[in-house]
């Protein structure tokens, strides 16, 4: 007791503004040892107002040890979650290509715009749509900066599934379904499953903006995607998120025998 007490005020030193979670909730939420987690967590359990036993179901998959040093000196740590490196180009840069009879500027998702035949723009160059919908060269771009958007996400599906509004140009947006690549989720079914579908939504509810970069394998006909969530001028990658977290396992898209169902 006294070894949970002295990890109590090491977790958790200034005690005035946190009123509204009971002792039992502080013992399961101790063990954390990652204190932005473990003040993610503490805000989620007050926000959605968490039992204890919702707030253990949200920790499990951590991995936490709860013990004293005593109890727990020869115990090997849980080896870190491998994570992924996000991909993001930049919002706008699109690739002229040619189509029919004509030149068209390729916006994505089985999406074209018409390009005047003189607009000095050959196929294969890639360009630059600016928030008026001018178009421009982009002389410093490459490859990796195409297929990346600002979006909206309109519903969590589950932990790995997104419908999201994607803005292609000024006045032009598509409805699309996107998977997150790399990581596959328990299935909703399951209390694991409806865990990561809570941390998607949770991180997901405190974005002020969100971009995503996409690929889409010719094998499955889906979009993966990255998704980057902007809040409070810091930047959150869902996917290695829901990794570092224990809501996913990585797996590659090629791994997945159900993705065309």
């Amino acid at each position: 007791m006294l070894y949970r007490c002295v990890r109590f005020v090491e977790s958790f030193p200034i005690l005035a503004d946190r009123p509204k979670l009971t002792w039992a909730h502080y013992r399961v939420l101790i063990p954390v040892a990652d204190p932005a987690q473990r003040r993610t967590l503490e805000r989620e359990a007050i926000k959605l107002g968490w039992t204890c036993t919702v707030l253990e179901d949200q920790i499990r998959p951590l991995r936490v040890v709860d013990a004293a040093p005593a109890d727990n000196r020869n115990a090997t740590p849980p080896p870190a979650a491998s994570l992924l490196t996000p991909r993001c180009g930049t919002p706008g840069v699109c690739k002229v290509i040619a189509a029919g009879t004509g030149l068209v500027v390729d916006l994505g998702f089985a999406t074209y715009r018409d390009l005047p035949a003189d607009a000095g723009h050959p196929a294969g160059t890639l360009v630059q749509l600016d928030a008026a919908g001018r178009i421009a060269a982009a002389t410093r771009a490459t490859k990796a900066d195409l297929f990346t958007y600002a979006a909206a996400v309109l519903k969590v599906v589950d932990g790995d599934t997104l419908w999201v509004q994607v803005y292609l140009e000024p006045g032009r947006w598509v409805k699309q379904k996107l998977r997150l690549r790399d990581l596959d989720c328990p299935e909703i079914a399951t209390p694991e499953g409806k865990a990561a579908k809570r941390c998607t939504e949770a991180l997901v509810a405190r974005a002020t903006a969100v971009t995503i970069c996409t690929t889409k394998p010719d094998k499955y006909d889906r979009y993966l995607a990255d998704v980057l969530l902007q809040t409070d001028g810091a930047e959150t990658f869902l996917n290695n998120e829901l990794l570092a977290n224990g809501h996913a396992v990585l797996k590659r898209e090629w791994e997945f025998g159900d993705w065309g169902t």
